[in-house]
């Protein structure tokens, strides 16, 4: 729990390291990101060492990553190196997960999750891993060389197709979670909306 609370806090940081800091501190929000990735792979290790899960914990620990990847595209998106709309998209689906997450519990319902959603994850964490290396070295603090390579991968194109990809990829997760977790929309329209309708008659 320690370390998704850590992964949450990192967030704010990350982005003004990334965004706001003059000089930009792009090898600080590395750290930071990377940091971040880590608790994310600690907390899920020592919860399935230690059997130590909880509905909260289990809310808390997919939000974290969700906050995360957010402050980082939203910071990409700040200074124009990746389209806003894709930012927006990918922020409302998370948004709307959430919210069905809080419905499935309110029903104390399971969900089901799968591994696309983990694919999804794992990529957009590459992706957004692969903007700070190539901003870190572009930035020419680890010499010339290092500024080249930064350069040839510091790519407008590479940026622009690649969260478009991010974004479909993160769109398509959103509909096959759903689709596999009907029922539990089927339950909140028994319990909220058709139970309510039919005592008003």
């Amino acid at each position: 729990m320690q370390l998704t609370i850590l992964r949450i806090l990192l967030a704010p940081v990350f982005y003004w390291l990334f965004a706001v800091a003059e000089p930009h501190e792009y090898s600080w929000a590395l750290i930071v990101f990377f940091i971040g990735s880590l608790t994310d792979w600690y907390d899920g290790y020592f919860a399935r060492l230690w059997k130590m899960t909880s509905p909260l914990g289990a809310f808390l620990d997919p939000l974290a990553d969700k906050i995360l990847t957010g402050a980082a595209f939203i910071a990409f998106a700040s200074i124009g190196i990746i389209p806003a709309w894709c930012v927006w998209i990918v922020i409302a689906r998370d948004v709307l997960m959430t919210f069905f997450r809080l419905l499935s519990d309110s029903l104390n319902m399971s969900v089901q999750t799968s591994n696309f959603g983990k694919v999804k994850t794992f990529i957009q964490m590459f992706f957004i891993a692969y903007v700070l290396i190539a901003h870190v070295l572009h930035s020419g603090g680890l010499g010339v060389q290092a500024a080249d390579l930064g350069a040839s991968l510091d790519d407008s194109n590479i940026y622009y197709y690649g969260m478009v990809f991010v974004t479909i990829l993160t769109v398509a997760t959103k509909a096959q979670y759903i689709y596999d977790n009907m029922q539990v929309l089927r339950a909140a329209w028994r319990k909220y909306i058709s139970h309510s309708s039919t005592q008003k008659f």
